[in-house]
């Protein structure tokens, strides 16, 4: 038997599964992540404890299957987020993930003209948020010049991984493209960019296709009883990763739930990149193709919020209780789902012919004595689903399309919350069978096999019923936000 190691870091777990070619499962490792709070920066990880972590579960997977059958490890994990590390590969600061952004949002007005608006957006296919990397790179130049002299290389957290297993440092495409450094149709580090952000030599080199990995090095093979011939690779974006566990197709889309809802797929052209930019929608490469890209970060992150809020004696309120049947349905409130920030469609054009972000608060309206917890609940639910209609409704206009949706993560075990899509849509909503999909598409990668698609676990559809409120409710949302 042929097995394959998917190794997934996440915002809020590390994992670790082994995989056979046919995309069976056969053993699972997990392990929370830890973060600390670094002033200036937010909630943080440092990178000896990501490694700790991901050994820890590379251990406890190997222990229950037999370690000379693995043939390759795939590596993926959250965009954007990395570690400087010196000549000698030793991490100089804390991981910054993905949504700790805060120290970085003075960083826009520091670009020349030649590199804001549809320029970035034509070279990168981004449009200027403060979570990606260039940010940081400037941040440190200004900041921490010291230890920005001291940088010899940039390492996403993926390309860490990478280097402890094998000591090379080497990057892979679509963790690439997420730097704002990348030129996707020149399939390069963009010199204009990374001179500009003083980052010219100091970034790893892409990947040129899959025989390009090196193969794990002989301590770490000793260390985990593995082959010496074992290649090890990074399969890209977690996002991307589970899409290619879906085997998804051009036209479908992939709805990736958890702290923040992404919805992904794949173009063989680019229809409009200038109609695709002013609809906010972000391009990037995978694999040989073009993907596009379109965010909702505060989706899970509110369900959190108002699970901590309602806490008591510290301890968040159990899922199953935002779960009750019993509710209002419409929901008597109004949520704006932005606590943890809006997606790149909701950024602002400005009148030089950039975009800047735009400050949209989340909140609840319409509170009253009578308000109940299930109340809050259904209008998260629902206020979700009213963002989720406004991402579907741009893809249509932006010639993109919406056909199959096929949903994965966490998030689609709150049925309440895929009901709630539905209705407020009009769409109906796949449910995947994959549990795992992110950790198997970066197997799936590391094995160059593509798995036979998973029966669907089931499907949503909208309840016709509730049409005509959800479109008064939408409406109501849409004029709010203008």
């Amino acid at each position: 038997m042929e097995l394959y190691l998917g190794i997934d870091i996440g915002t809020t777990h590390i994992k670790v599964c082994a995989v056979d070619k046919d995309g069976r499962v056969a053993g699972t490792a997990l392990r929370d992540q830890e973060n600390r709070t670094v002033p200036g920066w937010g909630n943080c990880f440092t990178a000896d404890a990501l490694w700790e972590k991901t050994t820890a579960c590379l251990t406890e997977v190997l222990s229950g299957t037999e370690p000379g059958a693995v043939k390759g490890i795939g590596i993926t994990s959250m965009a954007e987020a990395g570690v400087p590390v010196d000549r000698d590969g030793i991490p100089l600061m804390p991981v910054v993930p993905w949504n700790a952004w805060e120290a970085m949002e003075q960083t826009q007005e520091e670009f020349p003209e030649s590199l804001r608006g549809w320029e970035l957006y034509r070279k990168t296919g981004l449009i200027w948020h403060p979570k990606y990397t260039i940010n940081q790179f400037l941040f440190l130049q200004k900041n921490k010049p010291s230890l920005f002299a001291q940088m010899d290389c940039f390492l996403s957290v993926s390309d860490y991984l990478l280097f402890c297993l094998t000591g090379e440092r080497m990057t892979e495409e679509s963790l690439a493209c997420r730097t704002m450094l990348y030129h996707i149709h020149e399939q390069k580090w963009d010199e204009e960019l990374t001179a500009f952000a003083g980052v010219s030599g100091k970034l790893p080199r892409v990947a040129d296709g899959e025989k390009d990995w090196p193969v794990i090095n002989k301590e770490m093979a000793g260390r985990f009883g593995l082959r010496e011939d074992v290649r090890v690779c990074i399969g890209g974006h977690d996002h991307l990763c589970a899409a290619r566990a879906e085997n998804l197709e051009e036209g479908e889309i992939l709805h990736s739930m958890g702290t923040s809802e992404v919805y992904i797929g794949f173009l063989e052209r680019i229809p409009s990149p200038l109609l695709l930019y002013e609809k906010g929608i972000q391009l990037g490469r995978f694999q040989g193709m073009y993907y596009w890209i379109c965010n909702m970060p505060s989706s899970g992150a509110s369900i959190e919020w108002l699970r901590s809020f309602l806490s008591r004696d510290g301890r968040p309120v159990p899922y199953g209780k935002l779960m009750q049947e019993e509710r209002p349905v419409p929901s008597r409130v109004m949520y704006l789902p932005f606590v943890n920030g809006a997606g790149t469609h909701r950024l602002v054009p400005a009148g030089d012919g950039t975009r800047r972000t735009g400050k949209i608060p989340g909140g609840f309206l319409d509170i009253s004595m009578s308000t109940t917890p299930m109340d809050m609940a259904q209008g998260i639910y629902e206020g979700i689903g009213c963002e989720t209609r406004v991402i579907l409704e741009l893809l249509e206009e932006a010639g993109i399309g919406t056909g199959r949706i096929i949903c994965a993560g966490g998030g689609t075990r709150n049925r309440l919350l895929m009901q709630a899509k539905a209705d407020v849509t009009g769409h109906t909503f796949l449910i995947s069978r994959r549990t795992q999909a992110t950790a198997l598409g970066a197997a799936a990668i590391a094995g160059g096999i593509r798995f036979k698609r998973a029966m669907e676990a089931g499907r949503v559809y909208p309840e016709e019923k509730y049409r005509k409120v959800y479109d008064t409710k939408y409406a109501t949302y849409q004029r709010l936000l203008l």
